[in-house]
C-alpha cells in the first residue's frame, strides 16, 4: 500500500511516504547533550513536533470515528458507536499479540467537530514500554478544507511528552495540504533532547505528487529554554533527496543543511498524519518510499 489515509474529516496527509526509516528519537551520539549545537536535537526535535507530525497524536480515532480507516483487530481495542460517541477500550490482546490498555472516545457534533479524550489509551508490545496517551484533542470544522485543532496531552513510551498545541490543515482526502500550528512541548527521559521548547510550524506543504518522504515548503522553528531558537526551512519542491535534507539556522545563522527531516509523525503504533497524512504502515516497517514525481 502506497500511503495508509490519513484522514481528519475532510482530510488525508501522505504520511507514509512522509516517514522516515530511522527511528526520530533515537539516541544522540552525545548523550547527555540536549543543546542545539548537536543538529541530531535539532532533528528530533523538528521532526516531532511540527504541526504535521503533532495531529499524528490524534489521527487513527479521528479516522475511525469518520470511517476512514478500521483498527487493524476489529476485535481490540473493543469499540462501541452509539452514532454520537466512538468508545474504545483495551484490556486485550489482538491479532498480533500487541497489548492494548486505557480508554478512548471521540464525541461528534452535528457541525462536523471532534473531541477526543484519552484515559491511559494507548499500547503495549512484549518487553517494550507502554506507549499511552492522557488528555484531550479537538477538531472543529472551518469548512469543507479547513479544520482547526488542539491539543492537550501527555505522551509516555518511555520518554513523556507534554503537549499544548494549536494548529490548521488545509486539504482534502488527496493531494496537496498544508499544515501549521504553535505551542509548548516538554520532553522528559533519559534520551536526549530533553526540556522545554516554544515550537511553530508556517504552511509545512506536504504533497506526494511533488515529493514523498519530505515535506514540500515551509518551515518548522524550535525555541528552547536557552533561548537557543532553530529553524528548518522544508525545501522538496526544488530538493527531493533520499537524504530528506532541508535547510536550517541556528540563531539567526544559517548552518547549512541538515538531514533526516522528514514529515514525520510520533513513534507510536498506529500515530501519525500527511495530502492529511503519512503511510504509517511503511513507517513501522521501515519501508519507506521515497521519490519525486516529474
Amino acid at each position: 500500500m502506497k500511503c495508509t489515509r490519513f484522514a481528519l474529516l475532510g482530510f488525508s496527509v501522505f504520511l507514509g511516504a512522509c516517514g522516515s526509516s530511522s527511528d526520530p528519537f533515537a539516541a544522540s551520539p552525545t548523550p547527555r547533550d540536549s543543546s542545539f549545537e548537536n543538529p541530531d536535537n535539532v532533528r528530533i526535535w523538528v521532526t516531532s513536533t511540527s504541526a504535521f507530525a503533532l495531529y499524528g497524536h490524534v489521527y487513527e480515532p479521528v479516522a475511525v470515528a469518520d470511517g476512514e480507516k478500521t483498527f487493524a483487530d476489529p476485535t481490540c481495542p473493543v469499540t462501541d458507536d452509539d452514532g454520537t460517541t466512538l468508545t474504545a477500550v483495551g484490556d486485550c490482546t489482538d491479532a498480533d499479540g500487541v497489548e492494548h490498555v486505557g480508554k478512548l472516545t471521540v464525541k461528534r457534533t452535528a457541525a462536523g467537530d471532534r473531541a477526543v479524550t484519552f484515559e491511559g489509551y494507548g499500547t503495549r508490545k512484549q518487553g517494550q514500554n507502554a506507549d499511552t496517551r492522557d488528555g484531550e484533542a479537538h477538531v472543529r470544522r472551518i469548512d469543507d478544507t479547513n479544520h482547526d485543532f488542539s491539543l492537550s496531552l501527555v505522551h509516555d513510551a518511555g520518554l513523556r511528552e507534554t503537549i499544548d498545541y494549536e494548529g490548521r490543515v488545509t486539504g482534502g482526502y488527496d493531494g496537496r495540504t498544508v499544515w501549521s500550528g504553535s505551542g509548548t512541548v516538554e520532553r522528559e527521559g533519559l534520551l536526549p533532547p530533553v526540556g522545554s521548547a516554544e515550537v511553530s510550524t508556517s504552511a509545512e506543504v506536504v504533497d506526494n505528487d511533488v515529493c514523498s518522504g519530505q515535506p514540500v515548503s515551509g518551515n518548522t522553528m524550535v525555541k528552547n529554554a536557552a533561548a537557543d531558537t532553530a529553524v528548518v526551512t522544508y525545501d522538496g519542491d526544488v530538493d527531493c533527496d533520499d537524504d530528506q535534507a532541508a535547510t536550517y539556522t541556528l540563531n539567526g545563522d544559517p548552518q547549512g543543511k541538515i538531514t533526516g527531516i522528514s514529515c514525520s509523525t510520533s513513534p507510536s503504533r498506529g500515530g501519525g498524519a500527511g495530502g492529511l497524512v503519512a503511510a504509517l504502515a511503511l513507517v513501522a516497517t521501515g519501508a519507506v518510499v521515497r521519490r519525486r514525481r516529474g
